[in-house]
């Protein structure tokens, strides 16, 4: 029987739209998007996620990858971070239900920037708590975080339940016999969630 779950945030909870990150980079650099693709600093990113580096190095390692001299500045990098977090989506209505039966807790891949513009919207009322990459030094699908999150609620793996949009990251969780379901429309969670957890 399930006792607690876990909801992914971005691209479950909150719309993420990196497009709008890319095209904005795009105009200040007067590099294409093509090139932004290109040149982000991907590992930098993960150890951004993972707590390894400060908000300053994060912007200095992407400012520093761009192919060309340019005049980014950090406020404006920042600006244009805040573009990729979305609105909420249905699920968050979804999920705020659930509190009222079960321990629900975030279990996301974020950095300290983005958990402080998450929290003009309302995710946290009602929730128990969160368990986020870059304070527990380990990202999806590593091992690691899932088995701190599960430590963190005072949980185990079979009574517990993962929602993610990412497959690689159920498949992980499933690897270590979480209950977990792969997210793809509030319809499809819906009916996934009867065979786990009363609605």
């Amino acid at each position: 029987m399930i006792n607690t779950i876990f909801f992914d945030i971005g691209g479950v909870l909150l719309d993420v739209h990196p497009e709008r990150t890319i095209k904005q980079l795009s105009t200040l650099t007067n590099l294409t998007e093509k090139e932004i693709v290109k040149a982000f600093p991907m590992d930098a990113h993960h150890k951004y996620e993972r707590g390894e580096i400060t908000n300053s190095e994060f912007y200095n390692e992407v400012k520093n990858s761009l192919p060309v001299s340019n005049n980014l500045t950090e406020e404006q990098f920042w600006n244009t971070w805040s573009l990729l977090v979305g609105e909420e989506t249905e699920v968050v209505k979804t999920m705020n239900s659930l509190t009222k039966k079960y321990p629900v807790w975030l279990l996301s891949n974020t950095n300290p920037y983005h958990i402080l513009e998450e929290e003009r919207f309302k995710l946290f009322d009602k929730i128990t708590g969160g368990i986020y990459s870059f304070e527990v030094g380990s990202r999806k699908p590593e091992e690691d975080i899932y088995l701190k999150a599960l430590e963190i609620a005072g949980t185990i793996a079979e009574k517990s339940l993962f929602i993610d949009d990412l497959i690689e990251n159920v498949e992980m969780a499933r690897s270590l016999n979480i209950n977990a379901i792969h997210f793809k429309s509030i319809g499809d969670l819906h009916e996934q969630l009867g065979n786990f957890v009363q609605l």
